[in-house]
């Protein structure tokens, strides 16, 4: 296999890398808190016995999750919260405690304010937040997460919705509906009371950070490049086979 091909094939197994991650992010563009994903590609040379002595390759460096904000939507709902600024909410599943930007948050029937897919909801102090009753009605939830409730007309403090944040964002890693890990596990509380920069807002949720329109005029580019690499790479291949017939009918 010749220079030309080594490359090319680089070319082709980054293209397809980012022809998938754009393909996720244009499937997420209405998920509620999505953060969309990008990549990092970088050209590194290897010295080869070809015209020039070199070869520049492409590699594919990292995926990375676009911290952007997206846009916040009211919804009415005053279960849902949307967070501004960097902060996350914590949920528990089976393989742990998870995190998420998507607070379209509801009451389970055992009163565990819970996600939309039934995780329970962890407060400031990590544990799951438990309503008193499920007959209550005017819950407000203040800016630092702070839930309350009326209960025959008596207003309650239900617990503080957790707001948490990564000591190191490029740890966080995506594990599927619009939920993160983090394998250091240095997530830190935040106290919107000494840090205004990230707070809740009830009654709205956080949109995709996907650009539909920007989206799929990418995924058109990169169709097209990886089509042009495989043109590249069947005339090379063709050239190739040429070549081994002509030499095969030479006289010896």
């Amino acid at each position: 296999m010749e220079g030309p091909t080594y490359v090319a094939l680089s070319a082709q197994i980054a293209l397809q890398k980012q022809l998938d991650i754009v393909a996720n992010n244009v499937a997420n563009a209405n998920t509620t808190g999505f953060k969309a994903d990008r990549t990092l590609f970088q050209s590194y040379v290897e010295r080869l016995a070809v015209p020039g002595n070199s070869i520049a390759f492409v590699q594919d460096r990292a995926t990375y999750i676009d911290r952007t904000e997206g846009p916040i939507q009211t919804t009415g709902n005053p279960l849902d919260v949307a967070i501004k600024g960097d902060g996350y909410l914590a949920v528990t599943a089976p393989e742990g405690t998870l995190y998420t930007r998507d607070g379209h948050l509801q009451v389970g029937p055992d009163g565990t304010l819970e996600d939309d897919r039934g995780r329970p909801v962890l407060g400031a102090d990590s544990q799951p937040i438990q309503f008193p009753s499920t007959n209550f009605s005017q819950p407000q939830i203040k800016a630092d997460g702070t839930l309350t409730i009326k209960v025959q007309g008596v207003v309650q403090q239900v617990g503080q919705i957790g707001l948490f944040r990564a000591s190191d964002p490029l740890a966080l890693r995506k594990s599927g509906s619009g939920l993160l890990t983090d394998p250091t596990g240095a997530m830190q509380t935040v106290d919107p009371t000494q840090d205004p920069s990230a707070y809740i807002v009830q009654g709205a949720l956080e949109g995709s950070t996907v650009q539909p329109i920007t989206e799929i005029a990418n995924l058109t580019d990169l169709s097209r490049a990886y089509e042009r690499l495989q043109t590249l790479l069947s005339d090379d291949n063709d050239r190739e086979q040429k070549m081994i017939q002509v030499l095969g009918q030479t006289p010896s």
